[in-house]
C-alpha cells in the first residue's frame, strides 16, 4: 500500500506540474497570438480602407479569376487583390510565423520535460559460495524495467526571458518587414497600373496618328490625280502611314506586356481578361516636406524593423551576460525492475541548482560578439534613418518637379496642336507641302506623348513618395489640369 501511494504521489505531481504550467503558458501564448492577429487584421483593414472607395473591391477579391470571366479593375481593386494573392506577401507572413514560434520555443524551457521508457534485459551475478573451496554460484534473471522521470526549471535568473524577448523583437521586426513588403507591392501595383494607363494612352495616340495619315494619303492621292501635287507627296504619305502603323503595333505590344506584369504582381499571372477603369489623373497633392519626414520617422516599416533589430541585439546581449548564472529546478523519477524472482523499485524527488556546460572563455567571447552585433545594429538603424530622410526629401522634390513638367508639357502640347491645325489647313488648301505637314504631325505626336509621359512621371513620383513615407499622402479634390478636352 505504501509503495502504491508513493508511486501515485510521484506520478500525480509530474502530471499536475505539466498540466498546470502548460495551461498557463499556452494561455499566455494564445493571448499573444490574439493580440498579434488583431494588430495584423487592423493593418490590413486600414490598407483596404485607404485604397477602397466602394464595395467593388470585395467582390473582385472573392471572385475566381479565370479568363472565362471579364473584369473591370480600379486601382483599389488591384491593390486589394495583390494583398491577398501576391506570393511575396504570403512568404513574409509565413516568416512571421517562424519567428513567432521561436518565442514559444524559448519559453519552453519552463515546461516540464518528461522521459519514459521500458528496457527488456537479461541480468545476472556470479559470486563465491565458499572462498576456501573456490566453488561458485550464478544468479540469472530475465525481466523488464519500466521507468518514468521528469524535471522542470523554476528559475534561471532571466536567461530564458531575455532570449524570449530577443525573439519577440525579431518577430516584431519581421512584422515591420511584412508591412514594408506590402508597401513595396502597393508601389509596384501603382507604378505598373500607371504604366498600363500610359501604354493605353500611347496606343490611343498612335491610333489617331494612323487615322490622320490615312486621311493625308487620301488627300495626297486626290491632289495628285488632279495634278495639283507631285507623286512624291503620295509616296511620303504612304511612308508616314506605314511608320505610324508600325508604331501602333509596337505600342500594343508594350500594352500587353504591361498588363501581364500587372497580373503577375497581383498574384494572378494567368488572368488577362480584364480592363482598367481609371485614367491618368492629376490630383494636386498637398504634403509638407517636414511633416512627411516626421511621419516617415514614425511609421516607416523599414525604420521600425531596424529599430526592432537594435532592441533584439540588446536582448541578445542581456541573455549572453546571464549565461554566468545557474539554473534552479526540480526533478522526480520512478523506476521498477520486474524480474522472474525479485521486484525492485526506486523513486526520487528533489531540487537542483546547476550549470550546463559552463565555459567561461566561450561565454566571455559570446558577450563580446553580442556587443559588436549591437553596435552594428545601431549603425544600420542610423543608416536606414538617413536613407529615409534622403529618399523622402528627394521624392518630394521629384513630385514638385513633375508637377511643373506637366504644366510646361501642356503648354507645349497646346502650341503643337495649334501648329498642326495650321499646317493641316494649309495642306488641305493646297498651299502647304508634305514635308511641312509631316513636321507638324511629328511635333504634335511627340508633344502628346511627352504630355502623357509627364503625367506618368507625376503619378509615379507620388507613389514613390507614399512608399518612402509609409502611408498615403494627402491630396485635394482639385486637379492640376482638366485634360478631359485634351484631344
Amino acid at each position: 500500500m505504501m509503495r502504491f501511494n508513493k508511486i501515485k504521489i510521484l506520478i500525480g505531481f509530474i502530471v499536475v506540474c505539466f498540466v498546470a504550467l502548460s495551461s498557463n503558458i499556452a494561455y499566455a501564448i494564445v493571448e499573444v497570438d490574439k493580440k498579434d492577429n488583431v494588430k495584423q487584421e487592423r493593418h490590413i483593414i486600414k490598407l483596404r480602407k485607404d485604397k477602397k472607395k466602394n464595395t467593388k473591391a470585395d467582390t473582385a477579391v472573392q471572385r475566381e479569376y479565370t479568363n472565362n470571366v471579364h473584369s473591370v479593375f480600379s486601382l483599389a481593386d488591384c491593390v486589394n487583390i495583390a494583398i491577398k494573392y501576391n506570393p511575396t506577401i504570403r512568404a513574409y507572413l509565413c516568416d512571421e510565423d517562424v519567428y513567432k514560434s521561436k518565442i514559444g520555443q524559448a519559453w519552453a524551457n519552463f515546461f516540464p520535460s518528461i522521459s519514459a521508457g521500458i528496457d527488456i534485459a537479461r541480468s545476472g551475478q556470479t559470486y563465491s559460495k565458499d572462498v576456501v573451496i573456490g566453488g561458485r554460484s550464478q544468479y540469472m534473471t530475465m525481466g523488464y524495467l519500466p521507468n518514468i522521470s521528469g524535471e522542470m526549471m523554476l528559475f534561471d535568473f532571466g536567461k530564458t526571458k531575455a532570449t524570449a524577448d530577443m525573439f519577440k523583437r525579431m518577430y516584431e521586426a519581421r512584422q515591420a518587414d511584412t508591412k514594408e513588403t506590402i508597401n513595396t507591392v502597393i508601389y509596384d501595383i501603382k507604378t505598373t497600373y500607371y504604366n498600363v494607363l500610359f501604354a493605353q494612352a500611347q496606343v490611343h495616340v498612335y491610333e489617331d496618328t494612323v487615322k490622320d495619315y490615312e486621311l493625308q494619303l487620301a488627300q495626297a492621292w486626290g491632289f495628285y490625280n488632279i495634278g495639283k501635287k507631285a507623286k512624291i507627296d503620295v509616296v511620303t504619305a504612304e511612308y508616314n502611314l506605314g511608320k505610324a502603323q508600325l508604331n501602333l503595333v509596337k505600342a500594343k505590344s508594350v500594352l500587353e506586356i504591361a498588363l501581364v506584369q500587372l497580373s503577375k504582381i497581383m498574384g494572378i499571372p494567368e488572368y488577362t481578361n480584364y480592363e482598367l477603369s481609371d485614367q491618368l489623373l492629376l490630383n494636386d497633392y498637398k504634403e509638407d516636406v517636414e511633416n512627411a519626414i516626421n511621419t516617415a520617422f514614425d511609421v516607416r516599416p523599414e525604420l521600425i524593423a531596424a529599430k526592432k533589430g537594435v532592441d533584439a541585439a540588446k536582448m541578445n546581449l542581456r541573455a549572453k551576460r546571464r549565461d554566468f548564472t545557474p539554473d534552479i529546478g526540480i526533478f522526480a523519477g520512478y523506476g521498477n525492475q520486474i524480474g522472474n524472482k525479485y521486484n525492485m523499485y526506486s523513486s526520487q524527488f528533489g531540487a537542483a541548482l546547476s550549470y550546463s556546460n559552463l565555459n567561461l572563455m566561450r561565454v566571455k567571447k559570446e558577450i563580446d560578439e553580442a556587443k559588436a552585433s549591437l553596435k552594428k545594429s545601431e549603425a544600420e538603424y542610423e543608416d536606414v534613418k538617413h536613407a529615409v530622410y534622403y529618399n523622402v526629401k528627394k521624392n518630394y522634390i521629384d513630385l514638385q518637379t513633375a508637377k511643373q513638367e506637366i504644366l510646361i508639357a501642356k503648354l507645349a502640347l497646346d502650341q503643337a496642336k495649334e501648329q498642326y491645325r495650321q499646317v493641316t489647313g494649309r495642306y488641305k488648301a493646297g498651299v502647304g507641302d508634305a514635308i511641312e505637314l509631316k513636321d507638324g504631325e511629328n511635333t504634335y505626336l511627340n508633344a502628346r506623348l511627352d504630355f502623357y509621359n509627364a503625367m506618368l512621371n507625376y503619378n509615379v513620383a507620388a507613389a514613390s513618395l507614399e512608399r518612402e513615407i509609409g502611408v498615403p499622402i494627402k491630396f485635394s479634390e482639385n486637379l492640376i489640369l482638366d485634360i478631359s478636352k485634351e484631344r
